[in-house]
């Protein structure tokens, strides 16, 4: 049985949009914004990309999260939509409007990635990683911006990644992407401050998610198949101020409270800035 809502919601009846909602990170975000009293708009691909080497999230995954906030006794709107088809987005974000309300925030979350050096990258694992990483990015802000603009207010999070401050070898597309993500959010933050239009990105590190525990990112980056030796080498690289010494990588939910703190009104001051969620790794 899902916990209870919150007894001083943060963002009651506000409307939220979130992509790549179905599993990992997106679910997380999904479940912090209904327990906060939230009106859910959700999507996810729920297919596999030919060029990702580990599983993607499937429609029995995000039919499972509906139940869940629905159990919260919070309204929700899911629907199968990739990020990258700009006429489904639009009409996910009409339906929004139409069953809903405007969007007041925005977590533009989808990524994917995939291995190899920069020039071993076949063109699908480089267009497949931008089209979603990037290109979705910009998709999702398109077609919720227009329902912010006649409130003149609304939250826009983007989710990038310390890849998107420093160069990552076998993962130059992903990283280009994330940089790419970084430039559109300071872009986005300078031209919708007049609409008092907040845009933010948050850099997590290395999150307990499928998207890290998955057999392609040990074999490159510890350089075998054991688990074991990867996550300790993970512990040593991303985790600086060692904060979490019975687990290697950092949980969701502290990426979602870095989410939802700047979508609150305690960050209305706070635009074209980019929130590093990395336990120090980028001080290395």
């Amino acid at each position: 049985m899902a916990s209870a809502v919150s007894t001083n919601p943060r963002f009651l009846n506000r409307v939220v949009l979130i992509t790549g909602a179905a599993r990992g990170m997106g679910r997380t975000h999904s479940l912090a914004f209904a327990h906060e009293g939230a009106r859910l708009v959700l999507c996810d691909a729920c297919r596999q990309y030919d060029s990702v080497p580990y599983p993607l999230a499937q429609p029995d995954e995000l039919a499972d999260l509906v139940h869940e906030i629905e159990r919260l006794g919070r309204p929700v709107i899911a629907e199968q939509v990739d990020v990258t088809d700009l006429a489904a987005m639009q009409a996910l974000a009409d339906r929004a409007l139409s069953e809903l309300g405007p969007v007041d925030i925005v977590v533009a979350n989808a990524g994917l990635y995939s291995f190899a050096p920069s020039w071993e990258l076949s063109e699908a694992q480089w267009d497949e990683t931008i089209a979603v990483c990037l290109k979705g990015v910009w998709i999702t802000c398109k077609v919720c911006i227009p329902q912010m603009l006649p409130g003149r207010s609304g939250k826009i999070i983007c989710i990038a990644s310390t890849a998107a401050q420093k160069g990552m070898a076998n993962l130059a597309h992903y990283v280009a992407a994330k940089h790419g993500v970084l430039g559109l959010v300071k872009t986005l933050a300078i031209e919708l401050a007049p609409y008092n239009i907040n845009v933010n990105a948050v850099s997590p590190t290395s999150i307990d998610t499928t998207m890290c525990r998955n057999q392609a990112l040990y074999d490159v980056f510890a350089g075998g198949p054991g688990p074991l030796a990867t996550h300790e080498h993970m512990l040593e690289l991303m985790n600086q101020l060692n904060l979490f010494s019975d687990r290697d990588l950092l949980p969701p939910e502290a990426v979602s409270a870095a989410v939802l703190w700047l979508a609150s009104d305690e960050a209305r001051h706070i635009t074209g800035s980019v929130l590093p969620v990395d336990a120090g790794y980028l001080t290395r």
